[in-house]
């Protein structure tokens, strides 16, 4: 087991050094997330978009297809040095190199996270009744989606339309953690602190069982 985590440590630490010394992948998910959220507004409209539960809306979708922006470039970086095969020919290569990447993911993630929300409340003028709730749906929000998003651009990295096929396999999966997490921040902006706490401990719940389920399934997936 310590050396199980030892190997993702070292998938992990290579990944953010990576990402550190060529941060085209956050910077392309933090514009494509911001864009993302402006073309959604601009869509529903500012009115509709301003709603309670609106807003979260666009930001978890908006978020959710950043995920995919930063993931599918992590493994392109893998497939253009050749290191892929290399990482899934050390023993636990598949798993290490899953729970390497949700670390990293969840990493890079958070900052775009914060970006993408700092961009959404100035634009629409949100006004937010629970600060700390919302944060707190929002760390558990963006800390669950790497562990379906890295599981679907792994089974599809050597495919060419994995483009296409990422968010048909991952948005029927993840529709219930985006509705859990759309209503925790919901209630957050709101006031309403009972529901937010009881939307984010579902998602908690959510969470769990998708981590659970990928680190299970990861390895012989992704061989």
């Amino acid at each position: 087991m310590v050396s199980g985590l030892r190997r993702i440590g070292l998938i992990a630490g290579r990944e953010l050094r990576a990402d550190a010394r060529h941060p085209d992948g956050a910077v392309a998910a933090m514009t494509f997330m911001a864009a993302l959220v402006l073309l959604e507004s601009l869509i529903v409209g500012p009115q509709v978009a301003r709603d309670t539960l609106v807003a979260p809306a666009l930001y978890w979708i908006a978020l959710l297809f950043a995920a995919i922006v930063v993931t599918t470039r992590s493994f392109d970086r893998e497939l253009e040095d050749d290191a892929l095969d290399g990482v899934l020919a050390m023993p636990g290569g598949a798993d290490a190199l899953y729970g390497g990447k949700l670390v990293s993911l969840a990493a890079t993630l958070g900052l775009v996270a914060v970006v993408g929300g700092v961009v959404e409340m100035a634009l629409l003028d949100l006004a937010v009744a629970l600060p700390g709730h919302l944060a707190l749906a929002v760390v558990i929000g963006t800390a669950a989606l790497p562990a379906v998003v890295v599981l679907d651009v792994a089974l599809t990295v050597r495919l060419r339309a994995r483009a296409v096929l990422v968010p048909i396999l991952a948005l029927p999966v993840l529709l219930p953690q985006l509705v859990a997490a759309t209503n925790a921040v919901a209630a957050a902006l709101a006031g309403d602190a009972v529901a937010s706490l009881a939307w984010s401990g579902l998602l908690v719940a959510i969470a769990l069982v998708y981590a659970t389920l990928g680190l299970t399934i990861a390895g012989t997936a992704i061989e």
